[in-house]
């Protein structure tokens, strides 16, 4: 029974503690989602996601899209009365007019104590960033307004509760006596200074109305004001940030904390984003934490963990847990674009060096191995690995023999002899010869595209998918097969991958899909065509010209011809000096638009057919294509002021 007593007594226990407890106010700072806690809250000069609504509204101007979030967070777990703390977490933000007016944010937060005590926080806020010719240009500000209610479950206890606890005979405690609940409304002010791209400071002045929120009528709680000063370097998947706070300390005194942080993002093209952060600090009254946190960011959602531990305070807890996830909307932000082509390039550059196998190979133009290379030539490829081996022990020991040996036996042991006498080669036998050559050679990125692109028009040969299985196990490349319900082959399954990447506007990676396809077929005239169109949209005007230049040798359609001339054209003036304008078109993809630039006559009626079809696309968000059809009407009718003006409003919404 006095266990059972002693069970009920601890959530009345809690309560008392928590609002009698002299050294916390209501409504204290408890973190916004996941990521900033990992960074110990040290991001008011930050302020780059939805989590700006709760730490400096004036980073809200830098969200260009819309994102959403959802939070919850568990409060010194562990602890031996059995307390439980929780926070639940919600916010979305909207830009309006494309950010061109800012952006809204609204967060609604919860923060419960087992169950007997509750704060609840409202919050709308707007960021606004001033425009690039104003001499304000670097500065952004904002403000929210907050509506705190909180309240406490009426238990038995808190009937009994007296102000002394010396005796029975104290009064009634005012506070558990009186109302339950109390709301009030409070406001925060933040600003953003932009130094350089990089450096960024920033302050906020948050609770600046200093609400009451005593459950008495005469009493007097308020919700202390708070300023923050932050400063923070960021680079595309670096950041660097340190934090200021002051606010008036219960006694009268002014608190002050110190809080420094680091965030590193490991990024990924086709992996997601990993990215780990801390941060440590300390302060007046015995402030001092450690915090960690995590990232996994994949397309459009992320998800981020934060743990923080409080140091020589509250013992005996496991410490707080922060979980998030976030998902946006819309297309990928300029900065998302710039990571990915920087990846991109990279990863070209990578590929593009001459590479090594994971053991260098022997090569065949050793003198010693003539006999062996012949036989190699002659794609004899039995012969050729029977005389390596009578061979191999005047070359041993030696790693890249022993590699070469390993890779000309795998293609012997499959394929014997792919020499064909009396008949042409079909188009997957050409490719496996070139995969198996320049597999023995060691080149190996070019040997699996060669293979997989064989073994795609070749699907129900077993001994091909299987010498393209072992041809990864030798090189360490994995196979890029084609989809099994894909039917129509590597090159036609490239050109898809390609057209998917146009469409939401990832350039890089479209081209990237180009460029593997043109190594093994330099003569493809839809993907010359296309790659084309990337580079345009790329800004590479050079280079685009030049590939619909050679697009112009093999097709054999002489309206699609004066098309690509004039596609040409234009690109290489852009070359030459003019400013380049987003929208280009996408030329052989499948469109349901009528053809422009096809020598036709350019009569009112075919005119007004693109321009309806330019402005469906423009309704439904899809500016890319809508630029095309204008382009076309231009192409058609240079002095068509309706379009000229249409593509004018469309580029300035992509800038």
């Amino acid at each position: 029974m006095n266990a059972l007593k002693n069970q009920k007594l601890l959530p009345a226990l809690a309560l008392c503690a928590w609002l009698a407890a002299p050294a916390r106010a209501a409504f204290e700072d408890l973190g916004f989602g996941a990521r900033a806690p990992g960074l110990g809250d040290a991001f008011t000069g930050v302020a780059d996601d939805i989590s700006a609504v709760y730490y400096n509204p004036a980073g809200l101007s830098s969200i260009e899209r819309t994102k959403v979030l959802a939070s919850h967070s568990l409060f010194y777990t562990g602890l031996s009365d059995g307390s439980n703390l929780g926070l639940s977490v919600a916010a979305l933000a909207v830009p309006i007019g494309s950010g061109r007016n800012g952006t809204l944010g609204v967060a609604w937060q919860q923060f419960s104590l087992s169950g007997i005590y509750f704060e609840k926080t409202g919050q709308v806020g707007w960021g606004y960033k001033f425009d690039k010719g104003s001499k304000y240009s670097n500065l952004s500000v904002g403000g929210s307004l907050k509506y705190l209610s909180h309240g406490f479950t009426r238990l038995d206890e808190t009937y009994n509760a007296v102000e002394s606890n010396l005796g029975q005979n104290g009064a009634t405690d005012p506070v558990l006596a009186g109302a339950n609940t109390r709301s009030a409304l409070d406001a925060d002010l933040g600003a953003l200074y932009r130094l350089t791209r990089r450096w960024t400071l920033g302050a906020a002045l948050l609770n600046a109305m200093q609400a009451n929120v005593s459950f008495t009528d005469s009493g007097k709680d308020r919700v202390p004001m708070k300023t923050r000063l932050g400063a923070s370097y960021k680079s595309l998947w670096l950041l660097l940030s340190a934090e200021a706070r002051f606010q008036k300390a219960p006694d009268g005194s002014l608190d002050k904390q110190v809080v420094v942080a680091a965030e590193k993002i490991f990024p990924s093209l086709d992996k997601g984003d990993i990215g780990v952060r801390g941060s440590l600090g300390a302060g007046d009254r015995e402030f001092k934490q450690a915090t960690l946190g995590l990232t996994y960011k994949v397309q459009r959602i992320q998800i981020d963990y934060g743990f923080a531990l409080p140091l020589g305070t509250v013992k005996e807890t496991a410490g707080n847990h922060k979980v998030a996830l976030s998902y946006h909307f819309g297309a990928p932000t300029q900065t998302e674009l710039a990571e990915t082509e920087l990846l991109d390039q990279f990863k070209r550059l990578r590929e593009a060096q001459n590479y090594k196998s994971p053991r260098d190979t022997a090569s065949l133009n050793d003198p010693r191995l003539a006999e062996v290379k012949e036989q190699v030539r002659k794609e004899n490829y039995y012969a050729a690995n029977k005389l390596l081996l009578e061979r191999a022990n005047e070359l041993l020991p030696d790693s890249s023999v022993v590699n070469l040996t390993r890779r000309l036996s795998a293609v012997a042991a499959f394929f014997p002899s792919l020499a064909v006498e009396n008949r042409q080669k079909a188009r997957w036998e050409e490719l496996l010869s070139g995969g198996a050559r320049d597999l023995i050679a060691g080149a190996d990125l070019r040997a699996m595209k060669q293979l997989a692109y064989a073994q795609s028009l070749n699907q129900q040969d077993s001994a091909l998918s299987n010498f393209l299985d072992r041809a990864g196990e030798l090189t360490r490349v994995a196979p890029d097969r084609v989809p099994s319900d894909f039917s129509r082959g590597w090159a036609e399954f490239k050109l898809a991958e390609s057209d998917d990447f146009y469409a939401k506007k990832r350039y890089n990676e479209a081209l990237r899909k180009l460029e593997e396809l043109l190594e093994i077929e330099p003569n493809h005239l839809m993907a010359l065509k296309k790659s084309g169109s990337c580079n345009y949209m790329l800004g590479n005007f050079a280079r685009a010209a030049g590939a619909w230049d050679r697009a112009l040798r093999y097709e054999p359609d002489n309206a699609e011809k004066a098309r690509l001339g004039k596609m040409s054209d234009e690109a290489k003036s852009k070359s030459a000096g003019a400013s380049w304008e987003p929208g280009g078109p996408q030329p052989g993809a499948p469109e349901p638009e009528p053809e422009a630039a096809s020598g036709k006559s350019a009569d009112a009626r075919e005119i007004e057919k693109i321009y309806q079809a330019g402005a469906d696309y423009y309704a439904k968000g899809e500016y890319g294509k809508a630029a095309d059809a204008f382009r076309r009407i231009l192409t058609l009718d240079p002095q068509n002021t309706q379009a000229k003006k249409a593509l004018e409003r469309i580029i300035r919404l992509s800038r």
